[in-house]
């Protein structure tokens, strides 16, 4: 992006509203909704806390301590390989999106950068703000703008929110007769459940066709073909799939019909607990989940599972993504001092 000539001086007329009023007045709108956002989290927090409360209170510590001691080997490798796959899944995502919206970045910086923004997201929360921090220094050395990064930040979002929401509505019309019986409702109900679900995908293949929205980058450059789209659609689907069966393969006795009832809980815990300001969704992610998957494993082998994907899934990558970043800081150091 060229840089905009500076205007030149002018007076501003006496009818003008003084920039400074504007400034005020935008802090001040911060500084309002910032307790209205708080307020909020704290409530849903303290819902969440009450559902956990209550679906644990017959369970014993000692049940939840046995049911970790009772994780076989097998699925704490098989939760960490699956762990690896959803973050590739990300990356993957967020290396089409880059390219589809023209900034010239390496696959490599795209991938890494991606992969620390999602682990510092899903520790910390806030996924808007906590990955546009990451990608600022991901991108910013780059020559990225604040501009491209932001929008890059809101479209991967989206990207990733829209194929979760499909791949609750392929669960729900892969094994409809699963959920009628799981639910007891009748088998067109979960059809048209799943048709609805499954219908904003239509907005990924119909947006920017003719060119490229001043949202997504702007610029007279051919917008992304269809192929792509599918490619990045379907390499989202991958990411939910296997960040779901990261967390199912810790539950005992894991099914394929299991999993698909499991898939749906853990789309829906996952997006509300995004949405509900909680960071890093603890809490709310957990009682969703422990309330709605009764059929699929008993409370105390729940939790103890969310125990050990919190660690694989969240605080694992983060701690990774933390090491690599002051690694990589401090290897620029070391070659500053060490150059002539």
């Amino acid at each position: 992006m060229s840089p905009v000539p500076p205007l030149p001086k002018v007076d501003a007329p006496a009818s003008a509203t003084p920039r400074s009023d504007g400034a005020a007045a935008s802090r001040w709108k911060r500084l309002t909704s910032l307790p209205l956002r708080s307020g909020f989290a704290l409530a849903v927090l303290g819902v969440a806390v009450w559902a956990i409360w209550r679906a644990v209170r017959d369970t014993s510590p000692t049940q939840i301590l046995t049911a970790l001691a009772s994780i076989p080997t097998w699925g704490r490798l098989s939760a960490l390989a699956l762990t690896a796959a959803s973050y590739a899944c990300l990356a993957s995502t967020e290396v089409i999106l880059v390219r589809a919206m023209g900034p010239k970045v390496s696959g490599l910086r795209s991938a890494l950068t991606s992969a620390a923004s999602f682990a510092a997201s899903n520790s910390l929360g806030f996924s808007l703000a906590s990955q546009g921090a990451v990608r600022l220094r991901g991108y910013g050395p780059a020559g990225l703008t604040h501009g491209q990064i932001a929008r890059l930040t809101l479209v991967v979002s989206l990207a990733v929110t829209l194929s979760g929401i499909v791949t609750a509505g392929l669960t729900l019309a892969i094994a409809p007769l699963v959920f009628a019986h799981a639910l007891g409702r009748p088998v067109l109900i979960i059809g048209a459940l799943a048709l609805a679900l499954m219908t904003p995908a239509a907005l990924w293949f119909l947006a920017f066709r003719r060119s490229r929205p001043a949202w997504l980058g702007g610029g007279t450059a051919a917008p992304p073909s269809g192929k792509t789209r599918a490619i990045a659609l379907g390499v989202g689907l991958g990411d939910w799939l296997t960040s779901g069966a990261a967390l199912f393969v810790l539950v005992p006795h894991p099914t394929l019909s299991g999993l698909a009832v499991f898939l749906v809980v853990f789309v829906l815990g996952s997006l509300i607990s995004a949405a509900s300001g909680v960071p890093g969704g603890i809490g709310v992610f957990e009682a969703i989940v422990i309330s709605l998957t009764p059929l699929v494993a008993q409370t105390h082998e729940t939790a103890a599972a969310l125990l050990v994907y919190r660690l694989i899934y969240s605080l694992g990558p983060a701690a990774l993504a933390v090491a690599l970043f002051t690694a990589l800081k401090t290897a620029a150091r070391l070659r500053k001092r060490g150059a002539p």
